[in-house]
């Protein structure tokens, strides 16, 4: 499909032989696309995503931005796919926050003139300048997580995965980081139980459980089905619920 950032066909993944994290796995994403994956707990979420960029590599086609995930094309897709993981201090292991957003282009061969030049205009663009040698060890969540964005960002990558965006972040943060995100031009796929950070920022939703994809459509659709949402242990977003009652009362 030419106008597809992602293409999965049949795509399963063990990480023993008990049980199968990801079963069957079907899944087109187009370009500038925002995707949200909900499921509960276990449903294989995360598992997906790091299929993306081949940090885990199952059975069946993959194919990203036009490229087979293969040896030979995994350097290649990796440059292009950025991954933002739950926990921040997953991305962020060095003295200093610059150091950190660094690390990326320096690690693969860009002028090093090039590399600070790219580092310290993100971080005057995520408003990091004042503490960008500050640990990352030192810093709130919030700032934690517009780090790690920010050192995912430097590397201009077509495609963004982003495992539980949300997670740890006051109400405050949360609103920044959704807003940071929207204006984002990537193409987008969201693994998040929280709802309502769903609903605002993609239009088509993916339910998953029990490593399958259990329902694909709009984000009107999905979210707003009670039977479906209930069955795979999941919630309204309070946006849904807010117009419900408003109707109700009308």
């Amino acid at each position: 499909m030419k106008n597809a950032a992602i293409e999965i066909r049949q795509l399963s993944f063990s990480y023993d032989s008990t049980k199968p994290a990801l079963s069957a796995i079907d899944m087109i994403v187009a370009y500038g696309e925002c995707v949200a994956l909900v499921g509960p707990n276990g449903a294989g979420k995360s598992t997906l995503l790091l299929q993306l960029n081949g940090v885990l590599r199952g059975r069946g086609e993959i194919r990203i931005l036009g490229l087979d995930m293969n040896r030979g094309n995994l350097r290649e897709i990796r440059r292009r796919v950025g991954l933002l993981f739950q926990d921040p201090r997953q991305q962020l292991f060095l003295p200093s926050i610059e150091e950190d957003i660094a690390f990326g282009p320096l690690n693969a061969g860009w002028p090093e003139e090039t590399a600070r030049r790219q580092t310290a205009a993100i971080m005057e663009r995520f408003g990091l300048r004042e503490i960008a040698a500050s640990s990352p060890l030192h810093l709130s969540p919030g700032e934690q997580k517009k780090a790690a964005l920010a050192a995912v960002l430097v590397m201009e990558p077509e495609l963004l995965a982003f495992d539980e965006p949300s997670a740890g972040l006051d109400p405050a943060s949360r609103r920044e980081f959704i807003e940071r995100v929207r204006s984002l031009p990537q193409t987008k796929v969201i693994a998040t139980h929280d709802m309502d950070l769903a609903y605002e920022l993609c239009g088509r939703v993916l339910v998953m459980d029990k490593g399958r994809i259990v329902a694909d459509g709009s984000r009107d659709a999905i979210l707003g089905d009670d039977e479906l949402l209930k069955a795979h242990r999941l919630e309204k977003p309070l946006s849904i619920l807010l117009k419900e009652k408003i109707l109700r009362d009308a």
